[in-house]
């Protein structure tokens, strides 16, 4: 008699363990943890305005943060966010289709009223000598989120002829300089944002003040630092104020 199988599709994990004789080799676990920023709504959003005309609501860089964020949620263990970036981006993903749009469309709203075309491209240009800046082993003085908003801007830039921007994105990842430029300023500028959030310490004790910069990393929201996030988190979430408190013994 052949062995029904059955899927799990509820379940709530108390522990994960590590063993020695796995029961299924080859399997791997992959934890998720959300983002603050509601990435949901803005996607939500953005179809609405790619797929129904509705006028945006939100800012250009929201709609690519939420981007950044739909890439971050499906890189996997072996990819960098480039890497995460260029596969979703080439899948012809719906929702990053939209995102791009809605983008597009308050750039040229915004660019139509205040009668500049090349802000963009200003911007673009200003972010660039930074990341050529930091190449040479000059500080970064940017954020990763401007970084990465600069990566997407090039990619919008340098579309070809019939090419969409996603597509565009994935073959400058694959081939150009200053892409891969503004990859190392926006990681560079990561370090610079946890090593400051580090130095200032929020307990005094060494592991947990590393657990909560990791955290932050992961969950700040657009155009907030580790250091800001670090701060957020210990006012917000319970979990985190019921380590701090461990640590201080309270």
């Amino acid at each position: 008699m052949k062995r029904r199988r059955r899927i799990l599709r509820s379940l709530d994990l108390a522990e994960v363990s590590a063993v020695d004789r796995p029961a299924q080799e080859g399997a791997g676990a992959i934890l998720r943890k959300s983002n603050t920023m509601n990435t949901q709504d803005i996607v939500k959003e953005a179809v609405g305005v790619h797929v129904d005309g509705q006028e945006p609501r939100y800012k250009a860089d929201e709609y690519e943060a939420a981007l950044l964020a739909i890439a971050r949620m499906e890189q996997k263990p072996s990819e960098n966010v480039v890497d995460a970036m260029a596969r979703v981006a080439s899948n012809g993903n719906p929702d990053v289709t939209a995102l791009l749009f809605a983008a597009d469309r308050v750039r040229a709203r915004d660019a139509a009223s205040v009668g500049k075309s090349n802000t963009m491209n200003d911007n673009l240009s200003a972010i660039l000598s930074e990341a050529d800046r930091v190449s040479k082993g000059a500080p970064p003085t940017v954020t990763r989120d401007a970084a990465e908003a600069a990566m997407l801007d090039l990619a919008k830039r340098e579309a070809r002829p019939g090419e969409s921007v996603a597509v565009s994105f994935a073959r400058l990842c694959e081939s150009d300089a200053r892409m891969q430029k503004l990859y190392d300023l926006g990681h560079a500028a990561d370090v610079a944002e946890e090593r400051v959030a580090l130095a200032k310490g929020a307990s005094g004790d060494e592991r947990f003040d590393r657990l909560l910069v990791d955290m932050a990393r992961l969950r700040k929201r657009a155009g907030e630092t580790v250091e800001q996030c670090a701060s957020r988190l210990l006012h917000e979430d319970a979990t985190i104020r019921d380590a701090y408190a461990a640590v201080h013994g309270c």
